[in-house]
């Protein structure tokens, strides 16, 4: 229940995500959910120093993972996942992140 009207009052939520590798071992990382794609503009902007957010965003996308069990991104319409020198713009979809990435100049942490 907090976690529903979590999303309605707040504009982001930074949820911690385990991503298992299919060679074994798992990521621990963080993905910023969202509902307004103008929110994902301004988060990629202000944390992430990323100016191309809108070619991402109207870019078609392909399915990438299942949405993380346990945590809160499937409460979300778009999630952004930054690690190293990528950079993700998720749409949660039928229970799968469909995504699009970038590659950046330098790394982001």
């Amino acid at each position: 229940m907090f976690a529903l009207i979590s999303s309605i009052l707040f504009a982001y939520e930074k949820v911690p995500v385990i991503i298992p590798f299919k060679s074994g071992g798992e990521l621990h990382t963080f993905f910023y959910c969202f509902n307004e794609l103008s929110e994902g503009k301004k988060l990629a902007e202000e944390i992430f120093r990323v100016k191309k957010f809108d070619e991402l965003a109207k870019g078609e996308k392909e399915k990438v993972l299942p949405v993380p069990l346990g945590t809160n991104v499937g409460y979300y319409d778009h999630a952004i996942f930054c690690y190293g020198e990528e950079f993700w713009l998720f749409d949660n979809r039928n229970g799968f992140l469909w995504g699009r990435g970038m590659l950046l100049s330098e790394p982001r942490n």
